[in-house]
């Protein structure tokens, strides 16, 4: 079956803020559901994350971003600010989440000074506001920020925020159907063990740093999705958290990580099963792996980081793909290409190699 779908563009609305202010708590109230991680540890969220919604019938893409941190490294405070600010950028309203009990902080000036400065409509929502009558005292508080709009909220609960959406939605332009018939795009998962360089083989393929990468072993919490389009296919790629052994996952982020990595995975069309090239096949590998099998998405087997094997090891690259399938047992079906995400080495055979798992399945697939 050849689905296909109209194309749509829909207004955004990004939600912005330092850490730890409600904004993931505030996303998944609107969206209706639990996509965001959330918790009390400072920076849950690091990448951006879109998901669609609607508000009395008015859809809209609304934008989870990463908290603002003055406190964290140099460069994750770089990467995570420009994240958000390509989200503003692309964004027709900006929602600055702050908190209201503290009242407001040297860095919510900072944040709505950058959001002034690119002329998007600014809307500041106050939030946990844990006693409705309170609602007078936070906002005559907040006035210093120079925001005309302003919603005390408490995410948590829901209080304030019909308000706050109707206000959102009586400010948005109208959303746009261009009419034009494609066929849906495929899913991609990328998924596998902490710090194998899913992130990197994502930024890779788009050409940017939509993902935010660095070589401290679980970076990326949330399950990022990116709209890719190449040689007129379409593509969504799932960057996913890395998944560890059960015994080796401590805290709430990580549990609720590899969770929404799991979940991602039953959604895909083929998962990418990253791999580190020094490390081979993992037991944990296997495990992913026999995941992938039992859900039914195609599965292709990525060995990353060439670059960094030694020359003896180099020798090997001919028969890696054999090596590979045999570790693999009863997956021996997977397809292997050989990566370099750093050097961009094998990075081009990635997608040609997609679209042949998705037709070869297709093929698989009885019609009625």
């Amino acid at each position: 079956v050849n689905q296909s779908s109209s194309v749509v563009l829909m207004p955004q609305v990004a939600i912005v803020g330092r850490p730890n202010v409600g904004k993931s708590t505030l996303f998944n109230r609107i969206v209706g559901h639990r996509e965001a991680i959330v918790g009390s540890q400072r920076g849950m969220t690091r990448d951006r994350k879109t998901a669609e919604t609607d508000w009395n019938g008015v859809r809209f893409n609304l934008i989870d971003t990463g908290g603002i941190d003055q406190g964290s490294s140099e460069n994750l405070l770089r990467q995570v600010k420009s994240q958000v600010m390509t989200a503003v950028d692309i964004a027709d309203i900006a929602l600055l989440v702050v908190e209201g009990r503290e009242g407001p902080l040297p860095v919510d000036h900072e944040i709505a000074l950058d959001l002034r400065r690119r002329g998007i409509t600014l809307i500041l929502a106050i939030n946990k506001c844990d006693r409705p009558k309170a609602a007078d005292e936070m906002k005559l508080a907040f006035h210093e920020l120079g925001i005309d709009l302003m919603y005390v909220i408490a995410a948590e609960d829901g209080f304030g925020v019909a308000d706050l959406l109707d206000t959102v939605i009586g400010l948005l332009p109208e959303t746009t159907d261009v009419g034009i018939e494609r066929n849906l795009p495929t899913r991609v998962a990328f998924v596998g063990r902490p710090n194998v360089g899913k992130s990197s083989l994502v930024n890779a393929l788009l050409g940017s740093e939509r993902v935010i990468v660095s070589d401290q072993p679980g970076t990326t919490r949330d399950a990022i999705d990116t709209l890719l389009e190449s040689n007129g296919r379409q593509y969504i790629l799932v960057d996913t958290a890395g998944i560890r052994k059960r015994s080796r996952i401590g805290t709430h982020a990580e549990i609720a990580s590899v969770a929404m990595a799991r979940r991602r995975l039953k959604q895909a069309d083929i998962a990418l099963l990253v791999i580190d090239a020094e490390e081979g096949v993992t037991r944990q590998d296997l495990h992913v792996a026999s995941d992938a099998n039992r859900i039914g998405c195609g599965l292709i087997v990525v060995v990353n980081k060439w670059d960094l094997v030694d020359e003896e090891e180099e020798s090997l690259r001919p028969q890696v793909e054999g090596i590979v399938r045999e570790r693999l047992g009863r997956m021996r079906y997977a397809r292997v290409v050989v990566t370099s995400a750093n050097e961009g080495s094998g990075i081009d055979s990635i997608l040609p190699l997609v679209d042949e798992v998705v037709q070869a399945r297709s093929r698989r697939v009885p019609t009625a």
